[in-house]
């Protein structure tokens, strides 16, 4: 089993490349030979295949987990970001963006990349794609990316899931005692449970009057806990963030009474930045930035 770049038959062997390429973006170059050796027979060096990831024009065999987009409206978009370690130093930051068609029920990948700012990517998503007139976005609970959002005339639906968590955080960086951050996350986490709930219930039998009730309700119950943070230290973030938050978190019930559909968290994103970060940041791996871009668009290209 001589070496791939010793071979006669060298040529030939470019027939593997997309293959290759693909497995390079899900184990290791180390480990990808390994298996190559083992299920080809192909002795081809680590360094070959990251020779050939990096310098070859071949496209990787696709494994598309989002609808292929071709000029449909996209409604809603789901957006987060991921860190990573530059060689050089610093910590750049990967966004990744999914795109809904809410009529259609498809979800597409309009942007995994390391643009410098939530504005440029922002900037990427409306010159590239139709956005409807309005166009809402799922996101966590980043200040700044929720800035942004509102500046580019989102509207903004706050994960709920992150909602419970961020507010845990900032009540342990305020060093509030264990039994009451505790019971605190119980009655927010049954307050968000309630609402949706309503929501499932209602979109069944389109009793949307009571649907508003709930609505009002769960923003007076969430209002009555950041009030009573506030009250034991006015410059509480956790409860600044609830009062500020929680008008967000309950779009996606809002906009159920006028029947349509958006998500209440970001795990879809969530789960592609998991993709990435399975790859990206396995074993504290730190890039070259140009490696890292070459690596973000295969994935892109093999999963959208």
């Amino acid at each position: 089993m001589p070496y791939l770049h010793n071979r006669v038959k060298n040529m030939l062997d470019s027939m593997y490349y997309p293959s290759w390429k693909y497995l390079c973006t899900i184990v290791s170059f180390s480990e990808a030979s390994f298996l190559i050796g083992i299920l080809q027979e192909i002795k081809v060096s680590p360094f070959k295949l990251k020779k050939i990831f990096y310098e070859n024009d071949s496209l990787p065999v696709k494994h598309s987990i989002y609808s292929q987009y071709d000029g449909q409206t996209i409604d809603a978009i789901i957006i987060d970001d991921t860190k990573s370690k530059r060689r050089s130093g610093g910590r750049p930051s990967i966004k990744g963006v999914l795109g809904l068609n809410l009529e259609l029920e498809e979800e597409y990948l309009l942007y995994l990349g390391t643009a410098k700012s939530w504005s440029e990517t922002l900037t990427h998503i409306k010159y590239n794609y139709g956005l409807s007139d309005e166009v809402y976005a799922v996101c966590d609970g980043d200040v700044k990316l929720q800035l942004n959002l509102e500046t580019y005339g989102y509207r903004i639906q706050q994960c709920t899931n992150h909602f419970v968590k961020t507010s845990m955080y900032y009540l342990w960086k305020e060093q509030y005692p264990k039994e009451d951050r505790m019971r605190i996350k119980k009655d927010i986490s049954r307050i968000i449970s309630t609402l949706k709930n309503s929501v499932k219930k209602h979109r069944k039998d389109s009793d949307f009057a009571r649907l508003k009730w709930r609505i009002d309700q769960t923003q007076e119950e969430l209002l009555v806990i950041a009030n009573e943070l506030l009250s034991k230290n006015k410059d509480s973030n956790a409860g600044k963030f609830i009062l500020k938050t929680g008008g967000k978190v309950t779009l996606f019930a809002e906009l159920a009474t006028k029947g349509i559909q958006i998500p209440d968290n970001n795990n879809h994103v969530e789960n592609l930045m998991g993709i990435v970060g399975q790859k990206v940041k396995k074993n504290r791996q730190s890039w070259v930035d140009v490696n890292l871009n070459i690596m973000l668009n295969t994935i892109w290209h093999i999963i959208s």
